[in-house]
């Protein structure tokens, strides 16, 4: 499409519609339409450090953040992807270097890369530990040795707030809380406590990955702080 407005007013159409919407049916037509920027980003960092496929992942993930928080009021949906895509300069896995890590636990890692991303695409968002461990049949404890392994070049700059600390000793306990929770208290309480594995989260940054909005956020704490105040 070599006319720039139709092309952005498609962009527009599709991304209204995937967010309408959230489902693969709607993601799948956005993502290719949008798959030239991602190529092209990609390109520019693929290199010996970083294999393509796994820039492509990321590259993904980072688009579907920039789908979460696109305003169109603001600019063009390419650029605000273009954006986003910045973040594959930092190199994050240049820790999976094959001379770095045993053959299986590439193996295993590409599997649980493999499950986030496809998980990613149909839900819209990231998902939750739960949901990837029941898609590869997995324990919570197993996805959760695998999303700290993709971190342990990270530490978080958020700390754990207020009425949501504990010690290892508090482990199974958290575990039952957990697997009662429906699925957006689930999201909150990961990205509040680590739990599964998971990057402690702003509640800005906790709106664009789980695609929640500020009011749900607030109202999961409130109700995961009340439930682990009462068994720790």
């Amino acid at each position: 499409m070599s006319d720039p407005l139709a092309r952005k007013q498609k962009d527009v159409a599709l991304w209204r519609a995937w967010k309408d919407t959230p489902n693969k049916g709607t993601l799948t037509p956005l993502m290719k339409q949008l798959d030239p920027v991602i190529q092209k980003e990609v390109g520019r960092w693929a290199g010996s450090a970083v294999a393509r496929p796994v820039l492509k992942i990321e590259a993904k993930k980072l688009t579907l953040q920039a789908l979460g928080s696109y305003d169109p009021g603001k600019a063009a949906l390419n650029t605000h992807v273009t954006n986003q895509l910045k973040g594959l300069s930092r190199g994050p896995y240049t820790y999976l270097n094959p001379a770095r890590m045993p053959e299986h636990r590439q193996i295993k890692l590409k599997t649980y890369k493999d499950s986030e991303e496809r998980l990613s695409e149909m839900l819209g968002r990231d998902p939750t530990a739960n949901e990837i461990a029941n898609d590869l049949a997995w324990s919570i404890q197993e996805v959760g040795r695998f999303r700290k392994e993709l971190r342990k070049e990270y530490s978080t700059t958020q700390p754990i707030p207020p009425g949501f600390e504990q010690d290892d000793s508090d482990a199974g306990v958290l575990g039952f809380i957990y697997h009662d929770l429906n699925p957006q208290d689930k999201r909150v309480f990961e990205h509040t406590t680590g739990f599964g594995g998971a990057q402690i989260l702003s509640t800005k940054d906790m709106m664009k990955t789980t695609r929640l909005t500020q009011g749900q956020i607030s109202h999961s704490k409130r109700r995961l702080k009340k439930l682990i105040s009462g068994v720790i």
